[in-house]
C-alpha cells in the first residue's frame, strides 16, 4: 500500500505546476499575438485585431449570423483585401476573380467544405460539392454532370408543373380566407417538394399535407447554423466542438438534426431504389439517372449507390433552402418596390393575353417572353445572394498576389458574393439599390456584370443545382404574379441569419386573387 502511495504521489504533478499553467498560457498567447501581428506571412494584410489572431472571430460571427454585414464594414474600413482569420483573407476586388477562380490550374477547395459531407469516410470523391481536389472533381463531374444539365432537369418538367399547380391551389386557400400566413415557409415547402419530384421522382408531401414533412425544414434550420460554426472552426478542434455540443440541449438538437437529414436522404433513396427497380418504363428523375450510371458502368468508373446517397443528401440539405431564400428575396423586394411589382405583373398579364405563356408556365416560355421578370430574378440574386460566406480556395503552390500583398502557398483566399455584387465599379453607382432595369440596359454592361456575378458559384466549380433552381423559380414566379396580388401583412423588415446560406424569417403576407387558373 505504501508502495502504491509513493508511486501515485510521484506521478501527480506538484501543485506549482498547476499554478504556473495560466502564466504559461498567457505567455504563449501573447507570443502568438505578437507573431500573427508582426512576423506572420499575412501580417501586412489589413484587418481587425481579433480575426488576425484567432478563427473564433469567424465562429462568433456565424453564431450571431451577421457575417456579411460585418465583413462589408471591414472592407469599407480596411480596403479591398481584409484579413479575416490568421490564415485567411477576403478579397472585395472583382478584378481578382480570374486569379482566385481561374479556369486553368484552378485553386483547390479548402477544408471549409468537409463538415457538409454526408459520409465523412468518403475522402476521394464524396460528392460534387465537397470534393476538394480539382482533378478528383473533374473526373467525378464527367460521371454525373449529364444528370444535372438543364435538358435533364426539364425532362421532369411535368412533375414540376404538378408542384406549381398544387402550390397555387394552396395559396388560393389562404387568399380565400383572407388571412395572413408565413409565405416564406410555403416557398420553402414548394422548393422541398420540387427536390422530391425532380431528385426522387415523387413529391415529399409538404404541400399536399400542409406541414413540414418529416420535420425536414426544422432539421435543416437547426443543422445549418451549427455546421456553419463547425466549418469556421480549426480542423483539429472540429471533433471536440461536436463532442462538446451534446452538453448543450440546443446544440445537441442540431447534431441530431444533422444526422436526421442524412438518414432522411438515405431512406428516401432506398425507397425510390426499390420503386425504380420495379419500374417498367424509363424514369427521368435524377436518382434514377444516377442509378442507371451505377448499373451500367458503376464498377468501371468507381461510382456506387453510396455515391448516389451522398448526392441525394446534398440535394435535401442545401437544394431547397438556397432556392427558397432567393424566392423570398424576389417577392420581398418586389413588395418593397411597388413599381417593380407593377411592371412585372403587367409583363406577365400581357404574355398570357397573347398566348405566349401556357399554364403552368413552361421554363423556355418564360425565358422567351418575360425579360423583365427574368431581370427581377437576376437582380434579387445579385442584391441578396443565398450564399453569404467566402467561396474559399487555397493559394496555389507559387503563391498569389492580391491587393498588392503576396499570399504564400497554402493560405485561404476567397470572395463573398455579398461584397463583390455590391461593387459600384461593376454594378453602377446605385449598386446598393434594388433595380432590375440594370440587367436590360446594355448587353456589354450585362457581360461585365455577369463576370462578377457569384451567386451560383464561379470558375470550374459552379453550383451543381443551378439549373434546377433557375427552372423552378422561373416557373413559379410568373404563376404567382398571374394569380395573386402579394402584400406584406406588416411593416417590419424581415429578419435574417447568416448560416452560410442567409435565411430570412417573418415574411408574413396576404394574398388577394387576381385570376382563377
Amino acid at each position: 500500500m505504501a508502495f502504491l502511495s509513493s508511486i501515485l504521489f510521484e506521478t501527480i504533478p506538484p501543485v506549482w505546476v498547476f499554478a504556473y499553467l495560466p502564466i504559461v498560457f498567457v505567455v504563449y498567447y501573447v507570443g502568438w499575438i505578437i507573431y500573427t501581428r508582426t512576423f506572420h506571412p499575412l501580417a501586412t494584410v489589413p484587418g481587425p485585431l481579433w480575426p488576425s489572431i484567432s478563427r473564433t472571430w469567424l465562429m462568433w460571427r456565424m453564431h450571431v449570423g451577421d457575417l456579411e454585414r460585418v465583413l462589408k464594414d471591414a472592407h469599407d474600413r480596411y480596403g479591398p483585401l481584409v484579413r479575416i482569420a490568421p490564415d485567411e483573407v477576403s478579397s472585395g476586388n472583382p478584378a481578382e476573380i480570374p486569379l482566385i477562380y481561374r479556369m486553368q490550374r484552378p485553386l483547390e477547395k479548402t477544408v471549409w467544405y468537409l463538415p457538409w459531407r454526408a459520409f465523412p469516410a468518403f475522402h476521394e470523391r464524396p460528392d460534387m460539392f465537397t470534393t476538394l481536389l480539382g482533378k478528383d472533381h473533374a473526373a467525378y463531374k464527367k460521371i454525373i454532370a449529364g444528370t444535372l444539365t438543364m435538358g435533364s432537369i426539364l425532362r421532369n418538367e411535368d412533375h414540376m408543373d404538378d408542384c406549381v399547380r398544387l402550390f397555387i391551389n394552396r395559396m388560393g386557400e389562404f387568399a380565400d380566407r383572407e388571412e395572413p400566413f408565413d409565405f416564406g415557409l410555403w416557398l420553402e415547402m414548394y422548393a422541398f417538394d420540387i427536390i422530391g419530384a425532380v431528385f426522387f421522382g415523387k413529391q415529399f408531401g409538404f404541400m399536399q399535407n400542409r406541414h413540414d414533412h418529416g420535420k425536414y425544414i426544422e432539421s435543416v434550420h437547426l443543422a445549418m447554423p451549427f455546421l456553419s460554426i463547425v466549418t469556421m472552426t480549426p480542423t483539429y478542434l472540429r471533433y471536440p466542438v461536436m463532442a462538446c455540443a451534446v452538453a448543450f440541449p440546443r446544440l445537441l438538437k442540431a447534431v441530431i438534426a444533422v444526422d436526421g437529414i442524412r438518414q432522411a436522404a438515405i431512406q428516401n433513396t432506398k425507397e425510390q431504389m426499390k420503386i425504380a427497380a420495379e419500374a417498367t418504363s424509363r424514369r427521368h428523375d435524377i436518382l434514377s439517372q444516377m442509378l442507371t450510371i451505377v448499373h451500367e458502368k458503376g464498377e468501371k468508373v468507381n461510382f456506387t449507390e453510396a455515391n448516389v446517397m451522398a448526392e441525394m443528401h446534398v440535394g435535401v440539405m442545401a437544394g431547397a433552402d438556397s432556392t427558397s431564400i432567393l424566392l423570398r428575396a424576389i417577392f420581398y423586394y418586389m413588395m418593397k418596390n411597388p413599381q417593380t411589382m407593377t411592371k412585372a405583373v403587367a409583363e406577365v398579364d400581357e404574355a398570357f393575353a397573347t398566348g405566349k405563356l401556357s399554364w403552368p408556365p413552361k421554363y423556355q416560355e418564360v425565358l422567351a417572353s418575360l425579360p423583365y421578370v427574368g431581370a427581377v430574378i437576376k437582380e434579387a440574386s445579385r442584391y441578396f445572394p443565398s450564399f453569404a460566406v467566402e467561396i474559399q480556395r487555397y493559394s496555389p503552390p507559387e503563391g498569389i498576389t492580391l491587393g498588392g500583398h503576396f499570399i504564400p502557398p497554402g493560405f485561404r483566399v476567397g470572395m463573398n458574393p455579398h461584397i463583390i455584387q455590391m461593387d459600384r465599379g461593376i454594378f453602377g453607382h446605385d449598386a446598393d439599390i434594388f433595380r432590375p432595369e440594370r440587367w436590360l440596359e446594355s448587353e456589354e454592361r450585362c457581360r461585365k456584370m455577369d463576370r462578377a456575378y457569384l451567386s451560383f458559384g464561379v470558375g470550374t466549380r459552379p453550383c451543381a443545382g443551378k439549373n434546377l433552381a433557375l427552372a423552378e423559380i422561373h416557373k413559379v414566379v410568373p404563376a404567382i404574379l398571374r394569380t395573386f396580388t402579394v402584400e406584406m401583412a406588416h411593416d417590419r423588415p424581415w429578419k435574417t441569419h447568416n448560416a452560410s446560406f442567409i435565411v430570412q424569417t417573418d415574411v408574413v403576407c396576404r394574398l388577394r386573387r387576381r385570376n382563377r387558373m
